[in-house]
């Protein structure tokens, strides 16, 4: 009786000991973990007004987010990423070449690096730099990108993607053009 008595308050001391550790723990909103792609702010490099895009976790303090700076180019027909370590804008989409294919692998925030191949007049499609065109599981990779809008001024990109657990999101991205931005933009 005596042994039984005690496993009872062993009991009710362990679930006692529970309760109270469960209101440290606090709960996470997983909407909050999954990655972003967004528009984030109009920047200046190189006394240049760029697009800052972010590429990451969403995180309460923005600038500990993965961003990159973008430059659209209506009169080519071109977007640009800057490279940081080379100091130079490189090609991700050249919008007015047909057989559009990058030469190099294209690096977004915390995404996975991917090519990409124009499949229509709106579409391109995104694949690994692998010689097999897949990814490793558990990666964050861009799937493909759709021109929403294009006009003299504006830009206007559904960036589709996965994230790690293969959940499938889209991020819209609203890049200007500078030289154009007291334009009225054409419907």
């Amino acid at each position: 009786m005596q042994e039984k008595r005690k496993k009872t308050k062993l009991i009710i001391l362990l679930c006692a000991l529970i309760m109270c550790f469960t209101n440290m723990v606090k709960g996470q909103i997983l909407e909050f973990y999954r990655p972003i792609i967004v528009t984030y702010k109009t920047g200046t490099l190189n006394n240049e007004k760029i697009d800052l895009g972010i590429f990451d976790y969403f995180k309460q303090d923005t600038s500990k987010m993965k961003y990159e700076y973008l430059k659209y180019d209506s009169d080519k027909g071109v977007l640009y990423k800057y490279d940081e370590p080379r100091k130079v804008f490189k090609t991700v989409l050249c919008l007015n070449n047909q057989n559009f294919k990058s030469k190099e692998e294209i690096k977004l925030g915390t995404f996975d690096g991917f090519v990409l191949k124009r499949e229509n007049s709106v579409n391109f499609i995104a694949t690994s730099p692998y010689g097999d065109g897949r990814y490793p599981s558990h990666h964050k990779i861009i799937k493909s990108i759709d021109i929403l809008q294009k006009t003299k001024k504006t830009l206007v990109l559904r960036i589709n993607y996965q994230d790690e657990f293969e959940w499938k999101y889209f991020g819209i991205l609203v890049l200007t053009d500078y030289k154009y931005e007291n334009l009225e933009d054409d419907k």
